[in-house]
């Protein structure tokens, strides 16, 4: 009764002048709809939006609290062999971790599992990139490579929310929200010929 979770499709802003948070309130009919956290442009998957404040500051304890799990998945540049494993590397000299683990790889790209423990600006783009990795198609954290030339045709940064577990107010059990992969994305795995997971 109190949240919405929609499954953003990519290059729709999550708050702002003609983004989801604006659409939603007309459609929903609640102008007083506020998204709980954000997604990039770019990222698609599921995003929390609370329909009311009093719900907006639980949602936002449960973040601050670390008590949501937030997984996406993400096709990246190059082999990745060292996996599960973690990435420790402060942002804005702020604590950041991301947990990784491999679904397929070959010798151009990686399709990848990744846990965002903590919640910074562009964290799991900026850690992949860190670890020389970077996500497909992003233009601001490809740290000057130069691509395939098939792998310079992705026309977006290759990176989904697939899930949210929330422990809301009054549930039973934590509720699990997934948003299946879009076509896009679903269409560079095959591209890159690696396996759904």
């Amino acid at each position: 009764p109190d949240y919405v979770v929609i499954n953003k499709p990519p290059g729709i802003l999550t708050n702002g002048p003609r983004s989801a948070e604006t659409e939603l309130r007309v459609l929903l009919g609640l102008p007083g709809l506020a998204a709980v956290h954000r997604l990039d442009r770019d990222t698609s998957g599921c995003l929390l939006f609370a329909k009311h404040h009093a719900a907006l500051a639980r949602a936002i304890g449960l973040f601050r609290e670390r008590r949501v799990i937030k997984i996406y998945r993400a096709l990246v540049l190059g082999t990745m062999r060292h996996a599960p494993r973690t990435v420790s590397i402060p942002i804005e000299r702020r604590r950041a971790v991301t947990h990784l683990r491999v679904l397929d790889a070959n010798r151009l790209a990686s399709y990848v599992e990744a846990r965002i423990e903590t919640g910074r600006t562009h964290q799991l783009r900026r850690h992949l990139e860190a670890i020389g990795y970077p996500v497909l198609g992003d233009r601001a954290y490809e740290g000057g490579r130069v691509l395939p030339g098939e792998l310079r045709e992705v026309p977006r940064q290759m990176l989904h929310a697939l899930r949210l577990v929330l422990p809301l107010p009054g549930a039973a059990r934590p509720t699990n929200c997934v948003a299946p992969l879009p076509e896009d994305f679903r269409t560079w795995l095959s591209r890159l010929g690696l396996r759904p997971a």
